[in-house]
Order: C-alpha cells, then sequence, then structure tokens
C-alpha cells in the first residue's frame, strides 16, 4: 500500500475499495442485494463498484462505512484495521 493517497490513481483506489467492500461483506455473508436494502442503494449501483466500474459518492461512503463500522479511510485504503 502507499503511504500517500496522493499516489495512488483512480484505478488503484477502486480496486482498494472494491476488494474492502467485497471483504467486509464476506465477513459478513452479505449478497449485493441484502447490502442494497441494507444501506439504500440500488444493486446496480454496488455491483458496478464491485466490477470497478463506478465510484461511490461521498455520501454512499459515508453510508458503508457506518453500516460496517469501519472509516471511509480504511474504504479508500489510507489505512488499516
Amino acid at each position: 500500500m502507499k503511504d500517500n493517497i496522493f499516489d495512488l490513481n483512480k484505478k488503484d483506489i477502486l480496486t482498494i475499495f472494491a476488494n474492502r467492500l467485497k471483504e467486509l461483506m464476506n465477513f459478513q455473508s452479505l449478497s449485493i442485494a441484502q447490502l442494497s436494502q441494507k444501506i439504500n442503494i440500488p444493486k446496480s449501483t454496488i455491483n458496478c463498484w464491485l466490477l470497478k466500474i463506478r465510484s461511490p459518492q461521498i455520501d454512499s461512503l459515508v453510508a458503508i462505512a457506518e453500516y460496517f463500522g469501519v472509516t471511509t479511510d480504511y474504504l479508500l485504503g489510507r489505512e488499516d484495521i
């Protein structure tokens, strides 16, 4: 992992975010549909994040962090748990 988020490009950040979201979903045995329902974000949007097609908006990032009890920095690869 890089020490400075500014050293990461958008592809790196999308990959880190997608991997961490997958890990959190797997840890809680959540499907895309279940997560969608819990955080009120469309399944198609979550799928795009997991496929690294789109990045989350700030409000979505905060909702994910709050739901899983992690920080937005963790989701973006700026810190570890």
